[in-house]
């Protein structure tokens, strides 16, 4: 009688589990991931003002997200969102050259409290550094230019290489950014 009962029981156990399995593999079977591929370009909004003169290394900023980002059919990142970024480095003004600083966006944070990992950097005017350009010229000297419709030639005034100090450099509060992403982020629908 004791081993009848084991064994019906055993059966039952293998039973159950073969059930359990069907039933997992029926709900998965289409499931799809999702991910913001390397590459992508997002768009966020700046809480607050970040300039050069007062930004740290290590600091963290805070970006929102202005609008839902949609993956086919599927909200992948709501509006609203957060985006946490960390200044990554900042170098001061010299002559000729303004001030620069790098940001890297780490974390999202969805509306409903989901963080995913993040690997992005904001860009300005095409690289991922913010500032670092050429400073304003000090001085223009006078050069003639001749063209076949002027053979006489025209006076302009063109650059020298004296150069104005560097002025520090800032993304402003409510300001839109993009940033762009360096890696896969794998995400689920929202």
């Amino acid at each position: 009688m004791f081993r009848s009962l084991i064994s019906i029981c055993f059966i039952l156990t293998l039973f159950l589990t073969g059930i359990l399995q069907a039933y997992s593999e029926t709900q998965l079977r289409d499931y799809k991931a999702i991910s913001l591929v390397k590459g992508s370009f997002l768009k966020a909004v700046s809480l607050r003002e970040i300039s050069t003169s007062t930004a740290k290394v290590g600091n963290l900023e805070y970006f929102i997200n202005p609008e839902d980002v949609y993956i086919g059919e599927t909200n992948v990142i709501p509006k609203n969102s957060l985006y946490i970024g960390r200044v990554e480095s900042v170098t001061e003004a010299v002559e000729g050259i303004n001030a620069a600083m790098k940001i890297k966006i780490i974390k999202l944070k969805t509306t409903k409290d989901v963080v995913y990992d993040m690997d992005a950097y904001i860009l300005w005017k095409g690289t991922t550094t913010i500032g670092g350009d050429l400073a304003e010229s000090e001085f223009y000297m006078k050069m003639p230019h001749y063209t076949t419709s002027m053979p006489k030639g025209v006076l302009q005034l063109v650059p020298t290489s004296i150069r104005y100090y560097g002025e520090p450099r800032a993304i402003k509060a409510g300001e839109e950014v993009t940033f762009i992403m360096n890696k896969n982020i794998p995400l689920y629908g929202n």
